[in-house]
């Protein structure tokens, strides 16, 4: 599955991480792990309930407002939970919640999650799930299904590349460059389309935290060091370290008959995004049917044409 172009965590379900990979990517002004959906509530309801199916999690309940979904835990949190908890408990289960509400023609949706355990004496315990890689993991999946993070969002704590990517084992394990913005950071240095990231900022890459870890580690310096391949040929470049720009103000939705309508593309960016962040919207809205391929042509001829 291809990642969004800045970083965001696959849903990592609660994997025991190192530290820096626990660092929040997407800091939201509420500190609360939430996006907008350009829907109506109960179209956004339906929307997440079959995301969730499609990636395997159990139904527990759906309504107009609410979704509930049980989620796998991976084989090391469910080691982690079983070490930590009492020898007659039987194996965790971990929850999410998506609460919903309607907002200024948008759905915002809170997620929150807990894990549950149950007794030899039929008890169940509930332990609130409240970690920074709950939280990233989420925050990507909002990104991957179409939300969009609010207003004044920030990104502190890890460097931004601006490339689309997928993870490969072959000809060469590491981050596989699928997209590289033109004018985005990892553009200027020199990497392109096809490149293979093999370290970030000195961290070895073969999954999201990862990733995670060297962009992080990349903050520390004006620069960070990446080694990557490009056909059998091994290379290593200086990066700038740069920060993403801040989430500007949603795009006003227009209403006819009372019923909220697409977002326009021409107003779907603000003055302050990057030609990387303006392009890298445009493609979700074409992939999201807002746009037409060819609408999305247009307007990636209109970014990348110099004044």
């Amino acid at each position: 599955m291809k990642r969004e172009f800045y970083f965001a965590a696959a849903i990592c379900l609660m994997v025991p991480a190192q530290a820096m990979a626990d660092e929040p990517f997407a800091v939201t002004p509420s500190g609360s792990t939430e996006a907008y959906f350009p829907m109506e509530v109960v179209e956004t309801s339906d929307h997440l309930a079959n995301q969730c199916l499609d990636l395997g999690w159990t139904m527990i309940s759906s309504t107009d407002t609410t979704v509930v979904c049980e989620v796998p835990m991976s084989f090391g949190s469910r080691l982690l939970s079983a070490l930590a908890g009492p020898s007659y408990a039987t194996p965790p289960r971990q929850y999410f919640r998506f609460n919903m509400a309607g907002v200024q023609g948008y759905t915002r949706v809170q997620a929150t999650a807990w894990q549950e355990q149950q007794t030899a004496f039929g008890q169940t315990q509930q332990t609130e799930l409240a970690s920074e890689n709950f939280h990233n993991g989420v925050m990507g999946f909002f990104q991957n299904v179409g939300g969009i993070f609010p207003p004044n969002t920030q990104f502190p704590n890890h460097a931004a590349i601006d490339v689309e990517y997928e993870y490969v084992e072959e000809p060469r394990e590491g981050m596989l460059i699928v997209t590289a913005y033109e004018g985005g950071v990892f553009a200027r240095a020199g990497l392109q389309t096809g490149d293979i990231v093999h370290r970030i900022a000195g961290e070895r890459i073969k999954d999201e935290n990862d990733t995670s870890d060297g962009l992080h580690k990349a903050i520390r310096e004006n620069s960070f060091e990446v080694q990557y391949y490009r056909g059998g040929d091994r290379h290593e470049v200086s990066v700038p370290t740069e920060f993403r720009e801040p989430i500007g103000p949603l795009p006003e939705r227009e209403f006819v008959n009372g019923a909220a309508q697409p977002v326009q593309s021409t107003t779907i960016v603000q003055n302050q995004l990057s030609v990387a962040e303006e392009l890298a919207r445009f493609a979700e809205l074409r992939d999201q049917g807002v746009l037409t391929e060819e609408e999305f042509q247009a307007q990636k001829a209109r970014l990348l044409t110099p004044d």
